[in-house]
């Protein structure tokens, strides 16, 4: 029976080297094409945060007139980040603009590497060179890649925090996990709604360490303005309102609930966005919101001792914030990576079950999945936004829910007494 699988390490191989060449070319051609972008929104928007924040000047305050902060830099009229995102990077400002960005250039590229070597460790059993080449391979294909490269976005940090956070959790290192999703939360809030993975996995001590990060950071980067800033969530201001604008109309905002929901409002309410009912808006969204937690949290509880499901649940955890952001953009769905991976992992392996049955849910979670991925590689592939988003999210709770149903009658007192011989797995998640 060994006998067919041998001729599949060669292949496999000769496509991960043939796709890593290809990737490698159209990170290339993508670099030399955003050589210019250190002076272009988002990168010129940062640096002039920065830039601001380290003269002692406050970005936070919405500016009617244009400001010079230096020859060719003028300061953004608001910053719409968090304030541990400006202080913690503002010593990039002391550089000069063009170096400053190809060095963050860098450090996203290297933490797309980092998530997705972590991801692959962690899985149980840890995935070979070959598929984590292929992974990574088509991460640097994909349109989201490319708009982060673009959009010089911090997106792969947000991935490489979450991710480390999963790693660590796996490892039995709560301090660590809880540190990495804080910092991931400190940069732009919405990561803080993946902590449902450890509360209704009942991690507790990561979850703690969590709230107390979180709680370290906001102390050390001006409180007050923490506060501030949450108080002007509503559009208090003529300012506000011009800013919340043009945010949902140049940001595609119907990828997220709350965008998406507001879009529908306004549509059969016949006004604009921004002139949407706002208790219709909240009402509605606070109820599909509740709906999309509820299938999480289900899932969690009852699949917190299924080890090789894990990063599955984990991935669902992630989508569902990124659902529940009140805006998010198209390049943001690269966060869907433990989705799409751990999803199409737990189908593969639940294919191998006998019971044909379950094979139905696994191949409608699995198209469900494999259209999503698709929509980011091809550029021809128009990519639908929310529907792309809830796809991927429902796609792999439909591949967890199969699978638990198929592993249940295995997973008795069989799989009890022999659980001895499974949990000193080096990695394994344990309870």
């Amino acid at each position: 029976m060994g006998i067919p699988a041998q001729p599949r390490l060669p292949i496999i191989r000769a496509g991960a080297a043939i796709l890593a060449i290809v990737a490698a070319l159209s990170l290339a051609q993508r670099l030399r094409a955003v050589s210019h972008r250190y002076d272009d929104v988002d990168f010129v928007m940062f640096y002039g945060w920065w830039t601001d924040y380290s003269s002692g000047g406050d970005p936070w305050m919405v500016s009617r007139e244009q400001v010079d902060l230096r020859p060719g830099l003028s300061l953004p009229r608001y910053c719409n980040y968090t304030p541990f995102f400006v202080e913690v990077f503002s010593p990039l400002a002391r550089l000069d603009q063009k170096t400053a960005f190809w060095i963050w250039e860098a450090a996203q590229m290297m933490c797309l590497v980092a998530a997705v070597l972590l991801l692959a460790r962690g899985n149980a059993p840890p995935l070979e060179a070959a598929p984590t080449i292929i992974v990574l391979s088509l991460l640097l294909l994909s349109r989201q890649f490319a708009g982060t490269l673009v959009m010089a976005q911090v997106t792969p940090t947000l991935l490489a925090l979450l991710s480390a956070s999963w790693f660590c959790a796996r490892r039995e290192r709560p301090a660590a996990a809880g540190l990495c999703l804080a910092l991931a939360a400190l940069v732009k809030l919405y990561p803080a709604a993946a902590g449902g993975y450890f509360l209704f996995g009942r991690r507790w001590r990561a979850l703690g360490w969590t709230v107390a990060f979180f709680a370290a950071g906001v102390l050390l980067t001006n409180p007050f303005r923490w506060i501030e800033l949450a108080m002007q969530g509503m559009p208090i201001s003529y300012d506000t309102i011009v800013m919340l604008h043009v945010t949902f109309a140049l940001g595609h905002a119907e990828l997220t609930v709350l965008a998406f929901v507001r879009k529908i409002v306004a549509h059969f309410a016949g006004t604009s966005i921004i002139a949407a009912p706002l208790f219709a808006v909240l009402g509605f969204t606070a109820l599909i919101d509740l709906a999309l937690l509820a299938i999480a949290a289900a899932a969690t509880i009852t699949g917190r001792e299924s080890a090789d499901l894990d990063g599955l649940l984990f991935g669902l955890w992630v989508a569902l914030a990124l659902l529940m952001s009140p805006l998010a953009w198209i390049h943001e769905t690269l966060l869907l990576l433990p989705a799409y991976l751990f999803g199409t992992l737990a189908a593969w392996d639940g294919f191998h079950s006998r019971e044909p049955a379950r094979h139905i849910a696994l191949i409608a979670g699995a198209a469900m999945l494999a259209v999503c991925i698709v929509t980011g590689l091809i550029k021809a592939v128009p990519h639908p936004g929310f529907p792309v988003l809830l796809a991927a999210y429902l796609g792999a709770a439909l591949i967890f829910r199969a699978r638990m149903q198929s592993d249940s009658p295995r997973c008795g007192s069989a799989v009890r007494a022999s659980a001895p011989a499974r949990a000193p797995r080096n990695g394994e998640f344990t309870t």
